[in-house]
């Protein structure tokens, strides 16, 4: 059974502060702020600087902070069973756990990440002035690396604490990490326990076109989707443009854009309603203007919540690259699947996100995330929930994205009153 909070919570009385919100957002913006857009890369100085203002705005709201070897910054609020960043008594509830990231691309926006961090300090702020203890701790942590845009994968920050990396990536990642003056007496090993966790939330802007066009105020994420990647190679025979007649000819490109066409009509016919494909990259040889083209490469990507799905439209992708290369005279030849596992959230958590959206007279829409995130890392061993805003014209990974001051509080408030809930032991509908 759920401990009582040293003072029951009021959901309808506490309210984060959207100006301090807002001044944070635009305060933290200034760091790494180009002519075009916002560039703090992992590990970068302008990521460093944002780690260590980061810090500081912890600090000056009497939270205690601190930064790990791996560029993870976290703030905690203590529980009653716990003093802050503390060592846990024997016997005191596990963590609750909001996360979220301060790199960015190179020329990103200001939200992409930044918000799900500031409105978790936010959340904090409000729970300390207050006078609220919760039953358990409660941390927010700007995680390290979630991009990869300089350094790759993502999510590295979250990863390493929960799963670990391979030698591989710790050889790449660990000079830089140094350069930065971090990562020293580590090996990139797990080190955070999801048995500590009681669950994990983050906010972010949708990075989409869904919740603006619909015009509703709260996406509540059922889950991140899995992602498969393959690359398909025609090839036919490279001859003369001029001189070889149409009918003699065996193009690799048109079977290449033939397969490209494809895509769409089999992703309605054989995925969900949730499932997108995608052909974003083509190579064609020997590429000249007046060459028919010899061989043609094409990536493809499917995304769904459902593996099954996902790979069933694979399948039927491939197949259908054996049948155009057969019928066009071509060869063909696939690579082998690259897959990377998606997340469910935990469906108690979504029923409380919708809920307490609608407590605060707020619209509502269950949607996967298309994009990582650091909850995909978190959402296969912790009980997690995520939070979407919209996104204005559904612009993200620019200097355009835009995620209103009003959206931007809805959010926090949605997010602190789903922290107040799993602290009261509020679950369901």
């Amino acid at each position: 059974m759920t401990q009582p909070t040293d003072r029951e919570p009021d959901p309808r009385t506490l309210r984060v502060n959207v100006d301090r919100l807002w001044d944070d957002l635009h305060r933290l913006s200034e760091i790494g702020r180009g002519d075009r857009g916002i560039s703090r890369l992992a590990f970068s100085p302008q990521d460093m600087e944002a780690r260590q203002w980061l810090l500081r705005r912890f600090e000056a709201a009497g939270i205690p902070a601190r930064m790990d070897s791996y560029g993870n910054v976290f703030g905690r609020l203590g529980g009653v069973q716990e003093g802050d960043l503390g060592e846990r008594s024997p016997g005191a509830a596990p963590v609750l756990m909001i996360g979220s990231h301060v790199d960015t691309v190179p020329e990103g926006g200001m939200f992409d990440g930044a918000l799900g961090v500031l409105a978790g300090l936010e959340c904090l702020r409000t729970l300390k002035e207050s006078g609220v203890r919760l039953p358990f701790a409660v941390d927010v942590a700007a995680f390290s690396n979630e991009e990869g845009a300089r350094l790759g994968p993502g999510t590295f920050g979250s990863r390493v604490l929960l799963e670990g990396i391979s030698d591989d990536e710790w050889m790449k990642v660990s000079p830089v990490l140094k350069e930065a003056g971090l990562g020293h007496g580590v090996e990139g090993g797990p080190s955070l326990d999801p048995a500590h966790l009681r669950a994990y939330l983050e906010l972010h802007v949708e990075q989409g076109g869904v919740l603006d066009a619909s015009g509703e105020d709260i996406g509540v994420v059922q889950g991140i989707v899995c992602i498969k990647l393959f690359y398909v190679t025609f090839k036919g025979v490279p001859n003369h443009a001029g001189t070889t007649p149409m009918g003699h000819r065996k193009d690799a490109l048109l079977g290449a854009a033939e397969l490209v066409l494809s895509v769409p009509k089999v992703v309605r016919e054989v995925g969900s309603p949730i499932t997108v494909g995608t052909s974003g990259q083509i190579r064609v040889s020997p590429g000249g203007r007046n060459i028919i083209p010899g061989e043609a490469e094409i990536s493809i990507e499917v995304r769904d919540l459902d593996d099954e799905v996902a790979s069933r439209v694979v399948e039927s992708l491939r197949n259908k690259a054996s049948e155009i290369a057969s019928s066009r005279g071509l060869r063909v030849e696939m690579s082998r699947v690259a897959s990377t596992a998606g997340a469910g959230m935990a469906p108690e958590i979504q029923d409380i996100i919708e809920r307490e959206a609608a407590a605060l007279g707020l619209s509502t829409r269950r949607m996967p995330s298309g994009a990582g995130h650091d909850a995909m890392t978190f959402g296969n061993k912790v009980p997690s929930g995520m939070i979407f805003v919209p996104s204005r014209g559904g612009i993200s990974h620019s200097p355009e994205e835009w995620t209103s001051k009003e959206h931007c509080g809805n959010g926090a408030q949605v997010l602190l009153r789903t922290v107040l809930a799993l602290a009261a032991g509020r679950t369901g509908r």
